[in-house]
């Protein structure tokens, strides 16, 4: 059954209308999820005026405490007002014009004590829970929409359920007779999901992080069992160097989940832009052709006002 209940926030100010449409829709379980994988790519569009939004599935409730500043258990019970603002402050360095929370909880990592929470994201009937995303959908009307892949890249169950829900809303969103109190149909043309690819490259810049005297034995060992396949798997392959301070910035906005020596933001900026230079993206609909490539999530679609 579904209950509308989306907690909406607006994170950047220089536009007036509070639901002018999006042309691309990030779909993430966590705060902090937006910044990773998919914050070069939201600044790559935001830097070409292209409207971007996102929508974050779950407060994060489930995330430790690394922020000094703070008390790991007496602010606990408030992780998820903190986690609320550090990524709405993410989201307006990387851009995003509209920020939508859909309001469950973190389930927390596989087989913990958070799976067993009666609001955890894990427990949500999946059908309600499609319903507030296609309310979101409904309301910005993105032309593209990019979430997790299929088995949501770890075992995380929140990644999981992220990924199911978005197949179904993308597919229900377009439907007017289902959901009909969540706003008018509207289908999406493309829906993505992030590659996780093995292009070579941290190979390559084994020897330069060592030099730098980054301990690089956590990489090695998850070299070792985690290889993915080849760059060319990937439909659409993002150059997004250029964005690397952009995302360096928003994922230190997660004080309370970043160290601020953490290996991904203590990087030199000359290894930074190097290590994560390519941002990877599958089509999941339309469904590709064997060996199809894209330029960008974008193309082929007519953006004209």
């Amino acid at each position: 059954m579904f209950d509308g209940g989306t907690t909406i926030t607006k994170t950047n100010t220089s536009y007036e209308a509070e639901s002018d449409p999006v042309t691309l829709l990030v779909v993430r379980p966590h705060p902090d999820d937006e910044s990773s994988a998919t914050g070069g790519m939201l600044a790559y569009y935001s830097a070409r005026n292209v409207r971007t939004g996102v929508a974050i599935c779950t407060g994060g409730e489930e995330g430790e405490i690394r922020d000094p500043s703070l008390d790991p258990i007496a602010d606990k019970p408030r992780l998820r007002e903190l986690r609320t603002h550090e990524v709405t402050e993410a989201c307006e360095i990387l851009g995003v014009a509209e920020l939508r929370m859909l309001g469950f909880r973190d389930s927390g990592m596989a087989d913990t004590e958070g799976n067993k929470h009666p609001d955890a994201f894990l427990n949500a009937d999946r059908t309600e829970a499609a319903g507030r995303l296609v309310q979101v959908i409904r309301e910005l009307r993105p032309r593209v929409i990019v979430t997790e892949p299929p088995g949501g890249a770890y075992p995380h169950p929140d990644h999981i359920m992220c990924h199911e829900i978005t197949m179904d809303a993308f597919r229900y969103s377009g439907d007017p007779g289902v959901f009909p109190e969540a706003g008018s149909p509207w289908q999406p043309d493309k829906l993505y999901s992030i590659a996780q690819v093995d292009d070579g490259v941290w190979d390559e810049l084994m020897p330069k992080f060592v030099a730098a005297g980054f301990d690089m034995d956590w990489m090695k060992r998850r070299q070792d069992h985690d290889r993915g396949p080849g760059p060319d798997t990937a439909t659409v392959a993002l150059d997004v160097r250029s964005y690397s301070e952009e995302q360096r910035r928003a994922l230190l906005a997660h004080r309370t989940q970043i160290s601020p020596d953490s290996f991904f933001v203590s990087l030199p900026e000359e290894l930074r832009s190097l290590a994560f230079a390519t941002s990877y993206f599958n089509r999941l609909f339309p469904p590709c052709v064997p060996g199809e490539h894209e330029p960008d999530l974008l193309h082929g679609l007519d953006l004209k006002p």
